[in-house]
């Protein structure tokens, strides 16, 4: 495939400095005032009128009912966020958080356009996973963060901080400002690597290399939030595979799901809720925390259903920590129900109607499986670690990313003969002599 015009490995060059602003812990940026302005922030602030034009000019595609969702909520959480601020300091968080949502969607949305595009995202994507093997095994084994505090010593940022080895590893940073970050980040590209790039064949060997890397970087992680992600990708990749000639294949997925739920209601002397933080957490100290933050977040989302508490401060025991490790819970909390139901209306919503498509080439269909069960493995996920930072643009970003499953042309019928020119007029027979 020739090389396009405007790319950095076939991936956009703007796509390419938002990945690249990513991977840089936030030490690396500037301060206008209070506010910290991160790469990637820099770069969706740059893009963000732009990006804006662009949509509603109708330049990538007709604007529809996923951009009003993502676009309505990042409204929202503005009026909470003045609602519970005021004007000024609400403008201000609100201002950056609309940036940082609706921008990262947006990004994905507008210059992913085609399976191409997915592609050369997903290789670039999955190869910085594996090239960063090259730092964070060393990590692992010496405890010195090369990445992080190699990046920090440069810029003058804080180094990383010390946190506990598991399973006698020291649990890799890379990058980034936290092991979950790191993890997450690389447990996002399993599906990318397996459908997208090993094309489902078990057989091709560079393809199952690269999704052995993207597993082994996740490992170097040592947090139960990535490992999530990896195992909820890898189930429904395995159910895919063994079930996928049944065409109610889905369905009966989603009845195993409320059988188990049901099963574990019904059978255990605990909520299905706390079964799950239970049992996909390292340490039961752990594990009791989330509990206690369900509890006490639920009860704060039930007290504030509309408009949420914004950045303020929640009820809780005075001995408890403010870190809300649930990403769901605390869009609910901060932001109001309206605007989390905006949330996962897009997700699920968009994820819903690229799944009714029908006729997709099959480069099309390994595509929608990498996206959808990419972003069914962190919602899980998200359940128990919370998306910040670079984490939470990637979210975003990877939702938009496959809206052009929605809405792009499909390609014509391999094989159809092209036609030439207009069809030759067909005569009309003689009439009749009469005589």
């Amino acid at each position: 495939m020739a090389k396009r015009k405007g790319t950095v490995f076939g991936v956009p060059v703007v796509v390419a400095l938002f990945f690249l602003g990513m991977m840089m812990p936030t030490s690396v940026g500037i301060s206008l005032g209070g506010l910290r302005l991160s790469v990637y922030r820099v770069v969706l602030l740059v893009m963000f009128l732009p990006m804006l034009i662009t949509l509603f000019s109708g330049r990538c595609g007709k604007p529809h009912l996923f951009d009003a969702l993502a676009l309505g909520h990042a409204a929202l959480a503005l009026v909470s966020l003045i609602h519970w601020g005021g004007l000024q300091q609400g403008l201000e968080s609100g201002g950056i958080y609309i940036v940082e949502f609706a921008g990262a969607y947006l990004l994905g949305r507008l210059y992913i356009r085609s399976s191409e595009d997915f592609r050369a995202l997903a290789r670039a994507y999955v190869v910085t996973v594996v090239g960063m093997l090259a730092f964070t095994i060393p990590e692992a084994l010496t405890s010195v963060h090369i990445l992080h505090d190699g990046i920090a010593a440069v810029t003058g940022g804080a180094p990383a901080p010390y946190i506990d080895q598991r399973m006698g590893l020291e649990r890799t940073f890379g990058p980034f400002d936290h092991p979950i970050l790191y993890g997450v980040f690389s447990a996002s590209a399993f599906s990318l690597a397996y459908f997208v790039l090993a094309e489902k064949r078990l057989t091709n060997g560079r393809g199952m290399a690269l999704v052995l890397g993207v597993a082994l970087a996740t490992f170097l992680s040592a947090s139960g939030g990535p490992y999530v992600v990896l195992m909820m990708q890898a189930f429904v990749a395995g159910w895919e595979r063994v079930m996928g000639r049944l065409p109610t294949r889905w369905k009966l997925l989603w009845a195993l799901f409320a059988v188990i739920y049901a099963c574990i209601d019904l059978f255990s002397n605990r909520t299905p809720f706390h079964v799950f933080v239970t049992y996909f957490t390292f340490s039961t100290v752990s594990a009791y925390n989330r509990i206690l933050l369900f509890e006490f977040g639920t009860a704060e989302v039930a007290r504030h259903p509309w408009l949420g508490v914004g950045l303020g401060d929640w009820v809780r025991p005075v001995w408890m920590s403010d870190s809300m490790d649930n990403f769901w819970l605390l869009i609910a909390m901060r932001y109001g129900l309206p605007a989390w139901a905006l949330l996962v209306g897009l997700m699920l919503g968009l994820v819903w109607a690229v799944g009714r498509r029908k006729g997709l080439p099959e480069p099309w269909k390994r595509a929608r499986h990498a996206w959808a069960f990419t972003l069914f493995g962190i919602t899980v996920a998200a359940a128990t670690v919370h998306l910040w930072n670079a984490l939470f643009v990637l979210f975003l970003f990877l939702i938009g990313s496959g809206a052009w499953l929605y809405d792009a042309r499909l390609p014509k019928r391999i094989g159809q003969p092209p036609r030439l020119g207009p069809p030759a007029p067909r005569l009309r027979p003689p009439p009749e002599r009469l005589f």
